[in-house]
């Protein structure tokens, strides 16, 4: 195995990397931007699918707990026999806590790092908490896309720390904010019976979108997955980039710096985004970068504006897009990630801590 110097370092990704099952928006999936920016970084990067692995030693190719021994052996000789620097787990709720240990064990120098994107409020989720919590004994490090402090204590370690949703140039290829008239004036996407906290009160996303309706000309916008039909992959960035605007709306938007991931295939592609200010990214971008709102009404309003106003819809959009290239880039991300786990000295270089 090599040393722990800052040179190049063989990991070992395990993570949902979806080549089974094409749903979701697996081109911008955050598995494939930290793999990309640990490759342009310099490191050797073995991506390992591990619900896709599984469903192979599963019956009829479910997610079962059949086969999950067999699975977890594998999982644990591959490593072995790939020896690498790191691990990182990326939602690998496949993989059992005692074979992450076994592995641990039988490689003493290695450094394991776990990261989560979802929500970890506990009064609006349960599962992803309780998944975290089972690997906090055998990871070094857990990054999760949630910076509040009060809900980090909930795992009361000093190991946890926030990661923003990365932007990965080769992925958000987009530059909408360079088109005139793009095909569409706005996007939101969100699963028709999902709830979204939508000015301080949770709605299911199609109530979300029938308020936006009545308050707004939107004969020109697609709501993909509640009056429009779900989109993922090729056809999900193409409809990004011909967006002018979008409304990035959570599962929750009062959490400090927390976010769905859309915010960066949004703002990644130029789009320019709107922003319950509950959610603290006023801490990192004016409201030069990003339209922010609090109520109903101051939306709806801005909204309007920007429809009409073009220039300004597109200088704004690309001060966004060029402020969060700059910040939240997955070499910049993963660069933290390789100071996190094989240097002590560098985890204060970085703008989000």
């Amino acid at each position: 195995m090599n040393n722990h110097s800052m040179s190049s370092k063989r990991i070992v990704h395990c993570a949902n990397f979806n080549f089974i099952k094409h749903n979701g928006c697996f081109l911008h999936n955050t598995a494939n931007k930290i793999s990309n920016g640990l490759i342009r970084n310099g490191h050797s990067v073995l991506n390992f699918p591990d619900r896709d692995i599984k469903r192979c030693y599963s019956c009829f190719g479910y997610l079962k707990q059949i086969g999950s021994s067999k699975f977890n052996q594998t999982f644990y000789d591959y490593c072995i026999k790939a020896q690498p620097d790191g691990l990182i787990l990326g939602h690998a709720d496949t993989i059992w806590p005692e074979t992450v240990a076994k592995i641990k064990e039988a490689l003493p120098s290695i450094k394991i790092l776990q990261w989560n994107v979802d929500c970890i409020d506990k009064n609006f989720v349960s599962n992803n908490i309780a998944n975290i919590k089972s690997k906090l004994d055998v990871v070094d490090y857990t990054l999760i896309t949630t910076a509040d402090k009060n809900l980090l204590n909930q795992f009361n370690s000093s190991t946890v720390f926030y990661m923003p949703n990365i932007v990965d140039s080769s992925i958000e290829n987009g530059k909408a904010f360079a088109i005139r008239h793009p095909r569409y004036d706005l996007i939101f996407t969100a699963r028709k019976k999902s709830v979204r906290e939508f000015c301080g009160k949770q709605y299911p996303a199609i109530d979300v979108v029938n308020k936006i309706s009545q308050n707004i000309d939107v004969s020109k916008s697609i709501f993909p997955g509640t009056l429009d039909a779900p989109v993922c992959g090729g056809e999900y960035q193409n409809i990004i980039s011909n967006s002018a605007m979008g409304l990035c709306l959570s599962q929750v938007s009062h959490n400090y710096l927390y976010s769905s991931d859309r915010m960066a295939h949004l703002m990644g592609n130029g789009v320019l985004i709107f922003l319950d200010r509950r959610t603290g990214f006023d801490k990192y971008f004016t409201d030069d970068e990003i339209i922010f709102y609090t109520e109903e009404d101051e939306l709806y309003e801005k909204i309007k504006f920007y429809s009409q106003n073009i220039d300004e819809r597109m200088r704004i959009a690309k001060n966004g897009y060029l402020k969060y290239h700059n910040m939240f880039n997955e070499k910049i991300v993963t660069k933290h990630i390789i100071d996190l786990m094989f240097s002590e000295k560098g985890a204060k270089k970085y703008p989000w801590l």
